[in-house]
Order: structure tokens, then C-alpha cells, then sequence
């Protein structure tokens, strides 16, 4: 059997690429390929071993349907194994009839499926129409314990003068902000909301309508845009209540990300924050409630902070650990049975390695 290659795909900072790609710095034995799909796919064809994605629609084509087909092309031409991503839901409106049936032409190329969560392989089963005995491996997203920064300040502009209630990641429609903002409106504490990112591609309008809303309830919106690991970990680290508030997700980069700065963020109940709770009840606060669970936060900061004694590495994988379930699922996989046997056992040039750049 080849060794297979890991294709990291998508722009250089989008999660999912990101996340590929620190699986892969602990993968030394895989062979890599890295950069956005157009500029990798001739190089990924003219392959003949397996291949494995992490995929999302989004970073694959123009839409599902021409996503689907870039992996379809890639299968006809080497066994593909994929990861799947921003799984689709009926909150996609528009788009969700075209994603469901872009995500099941994928599982039908793959040879081997895994997704994050048993919450996306119950809306992956219910939405997709793919065949109730296709077998889905659940591989939990990652968190990594962030080292200390000693005495890192927070990122330039980052407020000081009042409590902050902060949100994660890219800015888009449905991330949660104007729930906050409203729920804070609802308490007595004097606090601003910062988003800890910048805005996703075609959401730059919505930092002027948050700040307008801010204003109307007496707060201020602050947008921090790109920061660095170092930045984000010490942002992350700065703000006096960590909050997790979408309207919808089938597994969340951003709540890890405030566990692994040392954070319990406040929230919202979802399915898929109660399979963390689950298996980690000592890295999030769970709440029904968010004006009141924010307000008792303000009161209690404290509350929002992990202890050292509680972690416990059995509840979340580190990267190194996932790293090696998932080459554990990609070699296991033979490449020459047949594709249903095995389901069920502007970013830079690209880059090709032999994976020797794996972080300590």
C-alpha cells in the first residue's frame, strides 16, 4: 500500500485548512500537499496513491454541487478518504437542498468517512440520504492545552476600561453576536462585546449593523480582526466573560479554542455542546438562559477560568492523539477493496513534503 497523502486544502486562514494542517504536522510519515484547490489539484491528479481531505464545500468550488465533482474527479483517479465539515443543516436556507446532495456524492466517493461529532453524523444520516448502513467514523475535534504567555498584552485597541464579553472566530450571520449584545442589554452589568477575529468573506456589512446595534443598547462592538496564535491565546485570555452563541453548528473550532487559551465559556445549549459537556464537564458552562448565565459571569469572572487540576486529557484529544487516530484510520484503509467494504471497515503555491515538519 502507498503511504497516503494528506491534501490540505483552502485558503491559509480558514479553520478547517488550519486544523488539516495541524494534524499533519504531527503526521511524519504521510506525504503532503498543501494550497488552495485550484492551485493543488493538477498535482493531486496526476497522484495515483490515497488521499485524504478535510473537507468543506466552501473551499472545494464555487458552490456544493462543483465542490462534489472536484472530489469526484480526484476519486476517479486514487482512493479518497475525507473529513468532513460544516456539516449541512436547514438553517443553510437556500442552499441547503444543493449542500445535502453535494455532501452525499462525497460520502459516495469516499472510501473511508469520518466526522467530528456524533451530532454531525446524525444530521449527516438524516439530511443526505446516504445508506443507513454507510459506516461514519467519530473523531472529537482536538484541543490543545495553550503554554503560558507570561505577560503577553492583549491585541492594540483591545479595551480596557470596562468588562468584556468576548466571541471567537470569523464574523458571519448567525455566530452569536447579536444574541449577546441583546441578552447583555437585559442585565446590569456594564460590559462591551469584542469579536476576537475578523469578518468572513462577504460579511464585512455586518460590523457597521453590530456597531449601530451596540450603540442603540448603550454598549460598544469592538472587532479585533486577524490575530496571530500568540494574539488570539492572549486575547482569549483578556477578556472577562468567554461566550459561545450560534444559531446553529454541527461541531465548533471556537469553543475549543477558548478551552485550550484555559477558558470555560458560557454556552448555549446545542446537541453538540452537550456531547462536549458530556465528555468534559469541566471545560464549558452550559446555559438555557444567556442573559442570566452572562450576568452571573460578570459576577463571578472567576467562574469562566479553567483550573489545572481539572483538566483531563480523556475528555478531549490532544492533536498528537488525534493525529494518530486519524493515520490510524487512513492506513488501515486498503485502497484496492471495493469502495463500500471500505467505507465500512489567495492561499500560496502549493507545497509539497514529506510531512518532516512535525511540531514537538
Amino acid at each position: 500500500m502507498k503511504v497516503p497523502t494528506l491534501a490540505i486544502v483552502g485558503p491559509v486562514q480558514h479553520g478547517v485548512r488550519m486544523h488539516g494542517s495541524a494534524l499533519a504536522d504531527h503526521s511524519p510519515q504521510a506525504e503532503r500537499i498543501e494550497g488552495e484547490i485550484t492551485d493543488v489539484l493538477p498535482v493531486i491528479l496526476a497522484g495515483d496513491g490515497p488521499v485524504h481531505f478535510h473537507f468543506t464545500d466552501r473551499i472545494f468550488g464555487r458552490d456544493a454541487a462543483a465542490a462534489a465533482q472536484t472530489v469526484e474527479r480526484i476519486a476517479a483517479r486514487r482512493p479518497v478518504s475525507v473529513t468532513l465539515h460544516d456539516i449541512p443543516q436547514p438553517s443553510d436556507g437556500h442552499a441547503f437542498a444543493v449542500r445535502c446532495a453535494g455532501y452525499a456524492r462525497v460520502v459516495d466517493a469516499a472510501r473511508t468517512v469520518i466526522v467530528s461529532s456524533h451530532v454531525e453524523r446524525s444530521l449527516l444520516a438524516r439530511h443526505t440520504g446516504i445508506p443507513a448502513d454507510t459506516h461514519i467514523h467519530v473523531d472529537p475535534l482536538p484541543i490543545d492545552r495553550a503554554p503560558s504567555l507570561g505577560s503577553t498584552a492583549a491585541p492594540p485597541g483591545f479595551p480596557a476600561s470596562t468588562a468584556t464579553v468576548g466571541l471567537l472566530g470569523f464574523i458571519y450571520p448567525g455566530k452569536g453576536h447579536d444574541h449577546v449584545l441583546a441578552s447583555l442589554a437585559a442585565g446590569p452589568h456594564r460590559a462591551d462585546v469584542v469579536a476576537l477575529g475578523r469578518p468572513s468573506e462577504g460579511h464585512q456589512d455586518l460590523v457597521a449593523d453590530l456597531e449601530r446595534l451596540a450603540r442603540a443598547r448603550g454598549r460598544s462592538f469592538h472587532v479585533t480582526g486577524f490575530l496571530s496564535e500568540d494574539e488570539l491565546t492572549a486575547a482569549a485570555r483578556a477578556v472577562t466573560v468567554p461566550v459561545v452563541a450560534p444559531e446553529h453548528v454541527s461541531a465548533s473550532g471556537s469553543v475549543g479554542r477558548w478551552i485550550a487559551s484555559g477558558r470555560r465559556p458560557v454556552v448555549v445549549r446545542h446537541p453538540f455542546f452537550e456531547e462536549l459537556h458530556d465528555r468534559a464537564p469541566w471545560a464549558l458552562t452550559l446555559t438555557d438562559d444567556l442573559p442570566a448565565a452572562l450576568n452571573a459571569a460578570l459576577d463571578n469572572p472567576s467562574s469562566t477560568w479553567i483550573d489545572e487540576e481539572d483538566w483531563d486529557d480523556s475528555g478531549v484529544p490532544s492533536t498528537v492523539r488525534a493525529a494518530r487516530i486519524q493515520w490510524s484510520r487512513l492506513s488501515s484503509a486498503a485502497p484496492d477493496s471495493q469502495p463500500d467494504a471500505a467505507k465500512n471497515a489567495g492561499g500560496p503555491q502549493p507545497r509539497v513534503s514529506s510531512g518532516e515538519r512535525a511540531s514537538p
